[in-house]
């Protein structure tokens, strides 16, 4: 089963809008209260990320269901002209945006800058903010037919499970992570590039 798309933004009704499209979606998932509970808090740390960093971008969410498994799925594009874009770009390239904090402030960073960098290669966005975790360092100007993921939480977990003990930024992440709502509750977050889109599908099963 896939639901309906609706777009999301910092909006307050569109943030209402998503919580009340979870709801409807676990009730045709015939998930129980307790799942709907897990469901709810993984869509709001994902709205919560999607507050901060939509002033320049638009996105969509949206959930599949097969059996016990449920995909959260959110699209963001960019929308903002060139002068903008160059201007964003610039900031990236001085580490001004290297600050944040938490798993999930690390994650939309590091979505934003793909965004901020589509046509270029992992190395000159992403690891800046997420160096631990990537899978795919090729060029992003692929097909609109497929997604190429580039990062995903579980070689994120692993490198950093390898890293923490010999790097205190990678300790630091792993303390993150250990704390994250996210992180404990998916059982997989994939980010991927997509044309000109950024997608990231988190995956639990219940």
């Amino acid at each position: 089963m896939v639901s309906d798309k609706f777009m999301v933004n910092s909006d307050a009704e569109r943030m209402a809008a998503a919580r009340y499209a979870t709801e409807r979606f676990a009730w045709q998932a015939k998930l129980d209260r307790h799942d709907t509970l897990r469901l709810s808090l993984l869509v709001e740390e994902t709205l919560g990320m999607v507050k901060t960093m939509l002033d320049d971008f638009y996105g969509q969410l949206w959930f599949v269901n097969q059996g016990r498994t449920c995909e959260i799925h959110f699209e963001v594009t960019a929308d903002m002209n060139m002068d903008r874009k160059e201007a964003l770009l610039s900031v990236s390239s001085t580490g001004k945006n290297a600050a944040a904090k938490g798993f999930m402030a690390r994650l939309g960073d590091m979505i934003s800058s793909a965004v901020y960098g589509l046509g270029e290669t992992i190395d000159a966005y992403g690891r800046e903010t997420m160096q631990y975790g990537i899978v795919n360092t090729t060029g992003m100007m692929v097909s609109n037919a497929e997604m190429v993921p580039i990062w995903t939480l579980q070689t994120y977990r692993q490198d950093l499970n390898q890293a923490k003990d010999a790097d205190g930024a990678a300790d630091e992440a792993w303390d993150e992570l250990e704390k994250s709502i996210v992180a404990r509750l998916a059982d997989d977050i994939v980010v991927g590039v997509k044309g000109d889109r950024i997608d990231m599908i988190i995956t639990k099963k219940f």
